[in-house]
């Protein structure tokens, strides 16, 4: 699942291949983690909810240590429980608290470092950046645990995946095999518009195919699924956008690179991210689920 999420176009042009080594890491990390994130999915209920918050906790520390020693760091002794918090009312069917989770933490933060550093506008700037790692890594969290227990939740988890797997995966071999032009060179140098147009499909295809299966394929769905795609590599670049703007080349804590080859969890669960926040909206605009 969440695990597997990849740098939906971390796609680079054959002179800039990666080495044999990372990529076994990267087929070996698949084919191990796949399995076990499909069987979370499988079992839904309170042992998908603690798979997803858990990646989730990881992810949210990593989101705070792309700022580590800049004055906007924003703080994980709030921020790290908060991400919990909004995954565990999600589950309990009680997203209300969502909102006062964030904006408790927020609060809670510009106090606790105003009394540490005496300076209230770094304060404001940490609180918000623990706001923003939480509505970032938390809400998501809260969207996919939702969707996964709401009826036909199984279905909608596997189109998710469907479309940020299959953009990432088949967007990393067409840049690999086809990779000429840079998609967003100022953003993520190694991405490239041939990558993108083949993780397109890589994302589309399997989630087609798997609507036409289980008889959901709808003109709502279909728009879901071509939109997807996109979704999914803006999601990427955001994060991209994210580790060059603090100047950090990857997102995993040091003892914590639980995805060998494949860099943090932020790193792969970016598209994820997007991909899951787009459909929860968009299956609850269409009234394909309720909220």
């Amino acid at each position: 699942m969440a695990t597997l999420q990849g740098d939906a176009s971390n796609n680079s042009a054959p002179k800039e291949q990666k080495a044999p080594s990372n990529l076994t890491q990267r087929i070996l990390t698949i084919v191990i983690l796949g399995p076990l994130a499909l069987l979370l999915v499988v079992a839904g209920d309170w042992i998908f909810a603690a798979g997803v918050i858990a990646i989730a906790a990881i992810g949210v520390i990593e989101f705070y240590l792309l700022a580590h020693d800049r004055p906007a760091q924003g703080s994980t002794v709030i921020g790290l429980p908060a991400v919990i918090a909004v995954g565990l009312v999600y589950q309990l069917r009680q997203a209300q608290w969502a909102l006062l989770i964030l904006a408790l933490a927020l609060l809670l933060t510009i106090l606790y470092k105003t009394f540490s550093h005496h300076d209230l506008n770094r304060a404001v700037m940490q609180g918000l950046t623990t706001a923003l790692g939480i509505l970032y890594i938390g809400f998501p969290t809260g969207f996919l645990i939702s969707i996964r227990g709401m009826p036909d939740g199984f279905i909608w988890i596997l189109m998710i995946l469907a479309l940020t797997w299959g953009s990432d995966i088949f967007a990393y071999i067409g840049g690999r095999l086809f990779g000429r032009h840079p998609l967003a060179p100022t953003i993520s140098p190694k991405k490239t518009v041939e990558g993108a147009i083949v993780g397109y499909f890589g994302g589309f295809i399997p989630s087609f195919i798997l609507l036409v299966v289980v008889s959901k394929l709808s003109l709502e769905t279909l728009l879901i699924i071509l939109l997807g795609p996109i979704v999914a590599i803006l999601g990427d670049l955001l994060e991209s956008w994210m580790k060059r703007r603090f100047g950090a080349k990857d997102s995993h804590v040091r003892g914590l690179n639980i995805f060998p080859g494949h860099g943090g969890v932020l790193d792969r669960v970016d598209a994820l991210i997007a991909v899951t926040t787009f459909c929860y909206f968009a299956l609850w605009f269409t009234q394909l689920m309720t909220i």
